[in-house]
């Protein structure tokens, strides 16, 4: 609904599923930076099974079904001649998306990298929660003259705190060394977002306070 009589809403739900064996350009689920790039189809099927479950399909790395946006807003209006930009405006964000699939990631057996080998099929350990966030944002106008104002923002996000494992350690073992996979102590625990300085946990509530002329 497009603003009208003081409120506005708007809603989408996405729902998608991504399967495969192949990221694309840029492989996601160890973080491998190297456009165009990738170990992974170095050897066939047949050559003594390096690759574990390479070939096959599987949900990708954001395979993600389900995404859900809600925004509201509605405007208390205080009409008062030229005085009609005053006013508080309050809204409210949601936003729910299901879990990313998990997978068991061996060292590859001829580079030796750690994270590269698919176990058990691609999302083998399941997947991480499901989130759902709240966020809220108010402002007020207070008009000064004909033609200049003052607003106070206020935005608050993830109002409930919600703290859930966003992403974890995907690699089963530390190295391959002469034949055999150290394991590795962090394996499913959460761990930073690669390419990013996030941890392995959501955001937790924070707020953001503004003043505009």
């Amino acid at each position: 609904r497009r603003f009208s009589n003081g409120w506005q809403g708007f809603f989408n739900w996405r729902i998608a599923k991504l399967e495969g064996n192949f990221e694309g350009h840029l492989r996601n689920d160890n973080g491998q930076t190297d456009p165009g790039i990738s170990s992974l189809f170095d050897f066939t099927q047949g050559d003594l099974n390096l690759l574990g479950d390479q070939f096959a399909i599987g949900p990708l790395n954001s395979d993600r079904r389900h995404i859900i946006n809600v925004y509201g807003s509605y405007a208390f209006d205080k009409a008062r001649g030229w005085r009609m930009l005053n006013g508080l405006n309050l809204g409210l964000n949601m936003r729910y998306e299901t879990g990313l699939p998990i997978n068991k990631l061996d060292p590859h057996p001829v580079y030796l990298n750690t994270g590269e080998v698919p176990v058990g099929g691609r999302g083998s350990q399941g997947r991480t929660p499901n989130y759902a966030r709240f966020d809220v944002h108010t402002d007020y106008s207070w008009g000064i003259t004909e033609k200049t104002r003052l607003k106070f923002t206020a935005d608050f996000f993830n109002i409930f705190n919600s703290q859930k494992v966003w992403r974890v350690d995907e690699n089963n073992a530390l190295d391959f060394v002469a034949g055999v996979n150290p394991p590795n102590p962090d394996f499913l625990k959460p761990r930073p977002v690669i390419g990013t300085t996030a941890s392995g946990y959501r955001p937790p509530f924070n707020l953001r306070l503004g003043v505009r002329f």
